[in-house]
């Protein structure tokens, strides 16, 4: 009796290992897809101030 309910704990456990590598799967991707996004809009935010800055001394400089 003792020995089955070992093996059923273990089996349970191996359970729960399985499920918490899926649920780790997951927050990988999800941490994956949150980086991917914030690289994209810190690079869009760069290249916009990159374009007005360049827009502006343009200005400057055919004013002058």
């Amino acid at each position: 009796m003792m020995s089955a309910g070992r093996g059923f704990d273990q089996y349970s456990g191996s359970s729960h290992y399985r499920l918490h590598g899926q649920h780790v799967l997951v927050y990988q991707v999800v941490v994956v897809v949150v980086v991917v996004v914030v690289v994209v809009v810190v690079v869009v935010v760069v290249v916009v101030v990159a374009v007005e800055v360049v827009a502006v001394v343009v200005v400057v400089v055919v004013v002058d």
